[in-house]
């Protein structure tokens, strides 16, 4: 009766042992094809948290939105916001990602606008800039703050060098 219970608990220990690796030898081979996928999909088709995405694939994005809202007057093309303060902010080592939350400007709020679609208007639109931690808290600046005071384009435009234009251009 003992040998019959140790063989059968034996046999259930290497059906589990056999599931576990063979979950686990699933697992890897789910992460090496996504690895695959990965690497052999190009740069312009991936919408990841990447470092870098080459320039034509940052024009060939650019130029979409840019059309979508071509022949409408007053429409947002762009944001610029002050390098210094955002380097500043993003010293503190604590933060982990940063999260862009699009907003109305205060002055378009303070000018009656509250809640009101802006849709794509020049000088309605910005992004607040907001670093979080590993825990997924909000990483607040030296003021108690965070980052906006973006300067809307068109309105706000530079007219001189390269970042004049509309597109990325060396």
């Amino acid at each position: 009766m003992n040998t019959q219970k140790l063989l059968v608990t034996g046999l259930l220990s290497m059906a589990t042992l056999a599931s576990c690796q063979n979950n686990a030898n699933q697992e890897n081979t789910q992460k090496e094809q996504v690895k695959t996928e990965l690497a052999a999909t190009t740069a312009d088709s991936l919408d990841t948290l990447t470092t870098s995405i080459p320039v034509d694939s940052a024009n060939k994005m650019i130029n979409s939105y840019l059309t979508s809202i071509s022949g409408q007057s007053n429409q947002l093309n762009s944001l610029i916001v002050d390098a210094g303060s955002l380097r500043r902010y993003l010293s503190n080592t604590n933060i982990k990602h940063v999260k862009l939350m699009f907003a109305h400007t205060l002055n378009y709020i303070n000018n009656g606008h509250s809640g009101q679609n802006a849709a794509y208007t020049s000088g309605a639109l910005t992004l607040i800039i907001a670093g979080y931690d590993a825990n997924g808290n909000y990483v607040l600046d030296s003021k108690g703050g965070v980052e906006d005071y973006m300067m809307p384009c068109p309105q706000q435009c530079p007219t001189a060098g390269s970042a004049a234009n509309s597109t990325i251009t060396q």
